[in-house]
């Protein structure tokens, strides 16, 4: 069964809210590089969804996008797969082009379209990610063999430089993975945890998990960048403007009683959970305090503080439940 379903991890949404908002200037174009260069990686693992249906949700336990803390860095891991007799590491690269695995210089060359691109070897980083949480296991007093693989989720041309190297073995392919879970799973036999460690460890798992989140006002964007306004869920235009009840778009005469609650869900993915009456005030392009004071009431997970002071926080399902709706 998924303890972590797949879904689109938080830091892509920040940069998926982004490229919404960015005004057009070199640091959008990066933006939306950086997002469409993830969404390529996460539209990669979502492939991975059929074969994996085909474990047991009796004995199996599935993480997507883990990401752990080793008390120096954060390590993440795009699959786990977890049961009492083994635990499986999916590392999984979704690149297109030729792929050439250099398993001696450990690296990744991919040539496409007259250009050659160098990546970090997905082996070395699948075999690192397996250290780590052996010692992350290892610290909670609890020893599992681990094992790992690297998918190819694109139709990319694979060659590598020595074909008599045993890491090559860990390469599959998307379309082979199916067969090769199977294998894997006839290697391994005792059992080293109980059903109810097992359920124990994948709590804490799932606990321990720490979503990436990106500061986008730390590195190359400024506050003044950021477009405001309510965008139109129909055709993307902004800003609407509020016309009693409804959000009007000019752009397309879409009318939306909720298109507000996606300029909040912008808000939190760019800017945090905290936001004050003036500044939802700002960003709505809104006039009246009262009806901004009624808005973060009725959406706010708690707030601090007392009058102009007072801040609300904008809760961390807020995210989740749009997500539900993609």
């Amino acid at each position: 069964m998924f303890i972590k379903p797949i879904q689109l991890p938080y830091h892509i949404r920040q940069y998926e809210a982004l490229t919404h908002r960015l005004k057009a200037d070199s640091t959008c174009d990066y933006v939306l590089s950086q997002y469409k260069r993830l969404m390529a990686g996460y539209r990669g693992e979502q492939s991975l969804d059929f074969a994996l249906s085909y474990l047991s949700d009796k004995d199996f336990r599935i993480f997507h996008n883990l990401r752990l803390y080793d008390h120096v860095h954060y390590f993440q891991i795009d699959f786990l797969v977890l049961c009492d007799r083994y635990a499986l590491i999916l590392e999984v690269k979704n690149i297109l082009g030729k792929l050439t695995f250099d398993t001696e210089m450990r690296q990744l060359i991919r040539e496409l379209d007259d250009d050659i691109d160098v990546f970090d070897d997905p082996i070395t980083q699948a075999e690192y990610l397996t250290g780590s949480l052996h010692q992350w296991l290892d610290e909670r007093g609890l020893s599992l063999p681990i094992i790992n693989r690297v998918v190819v989720a694109s139709a990319a041309q694979i060659q590598v430089t020595n074909l008599k190297s045993d890491r090559i073995k860990k390469i599959v392919r998307r379309a082979n993975l199916k067969a090769e879970l199977f294998t894997i799973d006839k290697q391994f036999s005792k059992a080293h945890l109980s059903t109810d460690v097992l359920n124990k460890v994948s709590a804490a798992l799932l606990e321990a998990h720490q979503s990436l989140i990106i500061k986008p006002f730390r590195s190359l964007i400024k506050p003044e960048a950021i477009i405001k306004g309510v965008r139109c869920p129909d055709c993307g235009a902004m800003p609407m403007r509020k016309v009693k009840q409804h959000w009007h778009c000019a752009g397309c005469d879409h009318l939306s009683k909720t298109a507000h609650l996606l300029a909040l869900l912008d808000y939190r993915l760019i800017h945090g959970p905290a936001i004050t009456n003036k500044q939802c005030r700002d960003f709505l392009m809104m006039t009246s305090e009262t009806t901004v004071k009624k808005l973060l009431r009725s959406v706010a997970s708690h707030f601090e503080g007392e009058k102009k002071a007072r801040i609300y926080y904008l809760p961390a399902d807020f995210c989740a439940n749009f997500e539900k709706d993609r």
